[in-house]
This record gives structure tokens, C-alpha cells and sequence, in this order.
């Protein structure tokens, strides 16, 4: 009995030393201050930039655990041997065959995003600027795999279907880039990574292509869409050599490593970007950040799909045309191919806005002849969540 007391003792000790030096070692520490300041601020009366939240804490407390990225291997490794697909849910991910992550979306009446897009539209017509809405898909075209694999809901492609029904009624140009993949033929998962939410450069670059086309149709532009055929561009391929944003979660020993093929025009090139007062001269190269291929390869920091830039840009070879491209990370790489074929385009995402900007005021001071949306369809009814980093997207007002 009394030995039975010494072990559960010496346990409990060992317990909280461990515990101590995970504490210690991870500089968790240096969050008190952080979770005083969240305890002691006037939600009310601060902007929602300054605000600390829940989240914010999580997050960084989670980012600096001690040994992080083999606890997540370890994890990651006894997950794939139990085959445990569902296991990581609750981070809003699921595995299905091939190691190809996914991700549920909540219903939506599609309100919020409607009346705001409607508003916008009314807005630019009357101001003479052309407005072009495009849809951008995610990872998987029909909803009920999550039902059928999971036994639970995602809504993202009938939220995307309820919402372009309803601006196409008002006679919103709008482009579905998901008939385009029906129409051609197309499986969605090849123009995905398996462990990042975003688009592979290749899928970019035929997206861009049926943007221009748009601008053409709806938009007054006359682009020679030809010049984003594939065979205009030259591509560098590298085998197993980086890990989604999807997969750091979920560990390499889980997904394993993504391959990526970086695209450049192998035709000449002349740019002017706007990082200062005077300009930056340059070539389509500047857009790519080549350092993230080569430098050494940390999995769970580096991303290799942000090796492309959103910068913005004359191009001195093009004549006509100065679009604004209201995006989401999926432009990191549409944004620079759609460059190609405009005298001038601009990228904002909404969410790194602070709450004090009016893009209104924006759109009429920098003259733009164009607004094109490129929103990834799960920003539908990201409104309805006061906590998610894509609030913001749809708030045009």
C-alpha cells in the first residue's frame, strides 16, 4: 500500500516537472502578459486590428511547444497506422484516399454576401467601371463525401450554387471556374495540392486564361487569351520538397511531401512595379521569390505556394486595361499571370485591411476601369463567423 502511494507520488512529481520544463522550454511563459492584456481590454472601445483574442493565443501558445514539430510527426504517424482519416476534425480536416486533405463548409443563406455584392455592383455602375465575379472551387465538387465518408455535412458547394444564382439574377457577370472543370473534362484533385488548401501553379495559369476570357466577354478587354497556353511557359519541376499548410497540421509521417512545378513565360517581359514613388523596374522573374526553392527547406515554415507575389504592376508591354483584383491567397499566382495581359493590375485582400478602409473611395482615386472578384468559395459565409480570418472579405460598404 504504502509503495502503491510512493509510485503514484513520484508519478505526479514527474508529471508536473515535465510539464514545468515544457512550459519553461517552449517560452510559454512570455504569453502571460498577452493573456492579462486579453483579460483587461474594453472589447467595445479598441479596433478589431488591436483586439487579442482566443484564437490569437491559442494559436501562438500551440506554435511554440517544445519539440512541436515531432509531436506532430508522432501524432501524424500513429494516425496513418490506426488510419484514423477523421482524426483531425476538429482542426476542420479530413483525409480521404491518396492522402488528399479536405474541408467541410457550414450552410449559409448567402445574405450577407448577396447584398453586399449587389451594393458593390450598383456602386461601379454607376460609376462606369466594369464589375466581373469569379468563383474560385475547392478541393472536392460534390458536397457529399463528407456524408458519405464522414456522416457529416459540408455545404460549400450549394452555399457557392445558391449564391451565383441569386447575382446571376441580377445579372452580375459571373464566371464558375467548376463548369469549366466539368466542361473540360477535368478532375478537381489535379489542380490542388493534396496538403494545401490552394490551387497548384499549373491550375493558376488555366484559371487565368478563363478570367481573361471574362474580361473579354464582360469587360470591354480584348486579351489574346493564347498567350497562357502552357506552351508559352517553361516549367521547372521539383519532386517530394515542401508540406502544405493542411499537412503541417497534420504531419509529414501522415500525408507526406507535396511536389511543385514552378511556371514562368519563356517570352520577354517588361514591368514597372508600384513599391515606391518612382517604381521598381523589373521582369515577370521579380513576382517569384526563387530563395524558397532553395534556401534550407523547413516543412512546417516554409511555403512554397508564396514563392509567388501579389505585387502591383504596369506592364510596360501591354497597352490597355487597369483592373483591380479583389483576391484571396489563391492570387498569389492569377494575380501575376493576369499581368501578362493587362496594362495594369492591382491586388487587395480584404482581410488585411484594417476596419478604418474604404475600398470605394480606393477603387474611384486609383481610376480603375475593372473590379474583378477571385474568392475561393468557402469565403461564402466566412461572414457568419465573427472569429474567421476571412470576415472581412465580403464587407465592400
Amino acid at each position: 500500500m504504502i509503495k502503491e502511494k510512493g509510485i503514484k507520488k513520484l508519478t505526479a512529481v514527474l508529471f508536473v516537472f515535465f510539464l514545468f520544463m515544457g512550459f519553461w522550454k517552449s517560452g510559454s511563459y512570455n504569453e502571460i502578459q498577452k493573456i492579462a492584456d486579453y483579460l483587461k481590454q474594453d472589447m467595445d472601445q479598441q479596433e478589431t486590428d488591436d483586439l487579442v483574442t482566443i484564437n490569437m493565443l491559442e494559436k501562438e501558445f500551440a506554435n511554440q511547444i517544445w519539440n512541436r514539430k515531432k509531436l506532430i510527426n508522432l501524432n501524424g504517424k500513429i494516425a496513418r497506422r490506426l488510419h484514423m482519416q477523421g482524426f483531425y476534425s476538429d482542426y476542420g480536416m479530413y483525409v480521404i484516399d491518396g492522402n488528399y486533405v479536405v474541408s467541410p463548409a457550414s450552410y449559409t443563406t448567402t445574405d450577407y454576401e448577396y447584398s453586399q455584392t449587389l451594393g458593390l455592383k450598383q456602386f461601379l455602375d454607376e460609376n462606369g467601371i466594369h464589375f466581373l465575379y469569379v468563383n474560385e472551387p475547392v478541393k472536392y465538387m460534390d458536397d457529399s463525401i463528407f456524408r458519405k465518408n464522414f456522416g457529416v455535412e459540408s455545404y460549400s458547394n450549394r452555399n457557392a450554387d445558391m449564391f451565383l444564382a441569386r447575382i446571376r439574377e441580377e445579372e452580375i457577370p459571373a464566371i464558375d471556374l467548376r463548369n469549366n472543370i466539368n466542361s473540360e473534362g477535368r478532375n478537381v484533385k489535379d489542380l490542388f495540392y493534396r496538403t494545401d488548401h490552394h490551387w497548384t501553379t499549373r491550375a493558376g495559369l488555366w484559371a487565368t486564361q478563363i478570367i481573361a476570357g471574362g474580361l473579354n466577354e464582360y469587360c470591354g478587354y480584348a486579351i489574346d487569351t493564347s498567350i497562357y497556353d502552357e506552351s508559352n511557359y517553361s516549367m521547372t519541376e521539383w519532386k517530394e520538397c515542401w508540406l502544405g499548410e493542411q499537412g503541417r497540421k497534420l504531419g509529414v509521417t501522415y500525408v507526406g511531401m507535396e511536389d511543385y512545378t514552378e511556371v514562368k513565360p519563356n517570352f520577354q517581359t517588361n514591368y514597372t512595379f508600384k513599391t515606391s514613388e518612382e517604381g521598381e523596374e523589373g521582369t515577370f522573374d521579380d513576382f517569384i521569390d526563387e530563395e524558397v526553392y532553395y534556401s534550407d527547406n523547413d516543412l512546417y515554415e516554409n511555403s512554397w505556394h508564396y514563392s509567388y507575389k501579389q505585387k502591383n504592376c504596369i506592364n510596360n508591354d501591354v497597352a490597355y486595361g487597369k483592373v483591380l483584383m479583389l483576391g484571396d491567397s489563391y492570387a498569389q499566382v492569377t494575380q501575376p499571370f493576369l499581368s501578362l495581359g493587362v496594362h495594369e493590375v492591382d491586388s487587395l485582400i480584404l482581410r488585411n485591411c484594417k476596419d478604418s478602409f474604404d475600398l470605394k473611395d480606393y477603387i474611384i482615386e486609383n481610376g480603375y476601369d475593372t473590379v474583378v472578384i477571385c474568392y475561393a468559395q468557402f469565403m461564402i459565409g466566412a461572414h457568419d463567423n465573427p472569429s474567421s480570418a476571412n470576415y472581412r472579405m465580403f464587407s465592400f460598404e
